[in-house]
């Protein structure tokens, strides 16, 4: 049973709708912020609204990557459901979308992103928004594409393919390490400009400042920003001080931040330069708490009756892994560096709900907790494997689903022939306390107790003795395991069906047309090399 029973009714009068904003940060895991414990200050902005958040603990993300997360906040289900995990793919018009639901229920439904290509008629996750907007490159995106299509346009025709796709993985790290003029340029000029966030946030409270909930059309507003997301270029005020003290002169563009040269092989990376990309990642995060913060204190100094009746909810769609199991990003693997995200609400004043919250809630549970809190009919035969967070989370056990290791565009570099251990899918299965990875080749499965073990370090589970736990194992142990190999059980033939159809398609079906200005940005971000 993944969802319990709930009990009474926490919701709010019609009458009297609340605005809904949804800020969601690009890779940003949970560890990470100061706010979950982390050592270092990241979120000072967000602790000073403390008492008015409810923290949960234990957000767990549908996918370790955008598309098939976001798709799953934007619908109540899983990945193996709605099967948006290769790009090209589109919504099913069967599927209603979040924004279409609350257009219907009376909202201005606006969508404010940074460089994000998966949240757009690209995905056909744009359905049901009345305004959409999006920042214009800046300066340092403009000069950097206009000297890679020079670049491109000088190697000659016979490289074309080869210079869109980076095939030669060894001499894209190369770049990295030598560090050349033009890309420590690069990286200089970026410590002036972000990658959106602060246009988008005067964007968002310019839309506040045009709505009103009392005159009929309260609004509803999707954030999703990429300043947390690699490369990781924090402003300047923001780039050292989350570096430790003996590694901040280090010339910090020569550090490679490409995940696939770095995942297959190609380039090796030291501990200390994990500790800088860390170090800059922080300093993405906490440039972006300041960005939350400083909205936060806008919307409440504007209408401060309006405010209190807000519902504010700060996630990420999964995040990234910067070393950890041997991965640089965010794919192959679904370990909780990559599907342990931040979930942070600010509930309306008559809900009431603050302070830390110890239940388990997924991307997928917003529509359902929407249309619980705003006292909508539930969406019809969608999402009924999602279970609404209002009031104290009634989720028993949070599923994530990796269903595409390597895309078109991996396939056609060889990643696979040269990565072939992640020619595989994976589902994660989890409690508050433990977690089941269930792997569809013959890689074993794992399990850990995340409670006492959050890094995953040391699997219970020994494949020289079947598949049995090791001997250190406690009762509380097995009897965890159990229920994840049951729930696990459960839900492997979807997965497996869902898996087999994508590596189908990947390797067999024909190629999926992009858009040209979309694959450039997806290059970018790492999704295409």
């Amino acid at each position: 049973m993944t969802c319990r029973q709930r009990r009474g009714d926490t919701g709010v009068a019609h009458s009297d709708l609340p605005d809904v904003l949804i800020i969601i940060l690009d890779a940003a895991r949970a560890e990470n912020f100061s706010l979950y414990g982390y050592g270092q200050n990241t979120t000072p902005h967000l602790s000073r609204y403390a008492d008015r958040l409810a923290v949960y603990r234990h957000g767990i993300s549908a996918a370790m990557w955008t598309l098939p997360s976001t798709t799953g906040l934007f619908t109540g289900l899983y990945p193996s459901e709605h099967r948006l995990v290769i790009d090209g793919d589109r919504l099913s018009p069967a599927y209603r979308t979040l924004p279409e639901v609350m257009k219907a229920a009376g909202y201005a439904t606006a969508k404010v992103t940074g460089q994000v290509p998966y949240v757009s008629d690209f995905s056909g996750l744009h359905r049901g928004f009345d305004h959409e907007y999006e920042p214009p490159p800046n300066l340092t995106q403009r000069l950097w594409r206009s000297y890679k299509r020079r670049k491109t346009a000088a190697a000659g025709a016979d490289r074309q393919e080869g210079l869109d796709l980076g095939l030669d993985l060894a001499a894209e790290a190369r770049m990295h390490a030598n560090g050349g003029r033009k890309r420590r340029l690069q990286y200089w000029m970026t410590g002036y400009f972000d990658s959106g966030a602060k246009s988008c946030f005067a964007e968002t409270q310019r839309l506040f400042g045009q709505t009103d909930p009392k005159s009929g059309r309260p609004l509803f507003c999707y954030m999703h920003l990429q300043e947390t997301h690699a490369e990781y270029r924090p402003p300047h005020r923001y780039r050292t001080c989350f570096v430790p003290q003996e590694l901040r002169s280090r010339n910090f563009a020569t550090i490679n931040q490409r995940p696939n040269p770095h995942d297959v092989g190609a380039v090796t990376m030291t501990e200390d330069e994990y500790r800088i990309l860390t170090g800059l990642y922080d300093g993405c995060i906490a440039y972006l708490d300041e960005q939350i913060g400083r909205l936060l204190d806008q919307l409440a100094a504007q209408d401060p009756e309006r405010f209190e009746n807000m519902f504010v909810l700060i996630a990420a769609d999964h995040g990234d892994c910067i070393g950890r199991h041997g991965i640089l990003g965010h794919q192959f693997v679904c370990y909780d560096e990559l599907i342990h995200i931040p979930w942070i609400v600010k509930w309306p004043a008559s809900v009431g709900i603050t302070g830390a919250v110890d239940g388990l809630v997924q991307n997928v549970d917003v529509m359902p907790t929407l249309t619980e809190l705003l006292d909508l009919p539930p969406v019809a035969d969608q999402g009924r494997e999602a279970c609404s967070f209002l009031g104290s989370p009634t989720r028993d056990l949070a599923y994530s689903e990796m269903l595409k290791p390597f895309g078109a565009s991996a396939v056609k570099q060889g990643l696979h022939e040269k990565a072939p251990q992640y020619r595989r899918a994976v589902l994660s299965v989890r409690s508050r306390t433990h977690k089941l990875l269930v792997y569809s080749n013959e890689q074993p499965s794992e399990f850990y107790n995340v409670a006492n073990d959050p890094h995953e370090t040391v699997n219970l589970l020994d494949s020289a003795l079947g598949g049995g736990l090791v001997e250190q194992a406690t009762a509380a142990d097995c009897e965890a395991f159990m229920a994840l190999k049951a729930a696990a059980e459960a839900r492997k033939a979807r997965w497996l069906e869902a898996a087999q159809e994508v590596d189908n398609r990947v390797f067999h079906g024909e190629a999926v047309e992009i858009d040209p200005e979309v694959e450039q940005r997806l290059r970018a971000l790492g999704y295409i090399d």
